[in-house]
């Protein structure tokens, strides 16, 4: 199951750089990822989010029998809010940009901030733990991931104010490239199935 939820992660990351190189139309940073979601990309954009919807579940069961006590289980709820957020950020599409915000519009956000949130929660409570089972580099990457996920989460919400929204969509790439790099690294250290 640990080789499923790696694939799925790794797909993560190779559909954020899908829609980089099948968007080259519009500006690489400055729009949000969701976008993607309504252009020619749209289709692409629903498989990336039900392969997000599919890894957190499967790395919580992995956390969760991963034999270690010292785990918090507020892990491996912050990984099943991770996949309902995605969930709903498929279910419910972003408003196009410069359009009036929407309802569906608004539960897209919701989502997202969900999806966000935990993503940055479960990295965050769940990195003590890893470093500890590492040694060495590993260790020291495991540490520098937490703190770039950090940073990039920080500035995701920075940027969501009139005056820094330029910059939003470098920093959801950074966290999204991030987290789903440390979700992918955690998938494949923690002891197997």
């Amino acid at each position: 199951m640990e080789k499923v939820a790696a694939a799925l992660y790794l797909l993560d990351l190779l559909f954020l750089l899908a829609f980089q190189v099948l968007n080259r139309d519009q500006p690489a940073f400055a729009r949000p990822i969701s976008d993607y979601g309504l252009g020619r990309t749209a289709s692409l954009f629903k498989v990336y989010l039900i392969a997000g919807c599919i890894a957190p579940p499967i790395l919580a069961w992995q956390v969760h029998v991963s034999g270690n006590p010292d785990f918090p289980i507020a892990v491996t709820v912050y990984l099943g809010l991770v996949a309902v957020g995605r969930l709903g950020i498929a279910l419910w599409q972003s408003d196009p940009q410069d359009m009036p915000h929407s309802r569906r519009g608004n539960l897209h956000r919701a989502a997202t901030l969900l999806a966000f949130a935990a993503a940055y929660m479960a990295v965050v409570e769940a990195t003590p733990q890893l470093v500890l089972l590492h040694e060495g580099a590993r260790s020291l990457a495991d540490e520098v991931l937490k703190q770039v996920i950090s940073a990039a989460f920080l500035a995701v919400v920075l940027t969501t104010s009139p005056a820094l929204r330029p910059w939003f969509g470098l920093a959801e790439r950074a966290f999204l490239y991030a987290t789903a790099l440390w979700f992918l690294l955690a998938s494949l250290t923690l002891p197997p199935l």
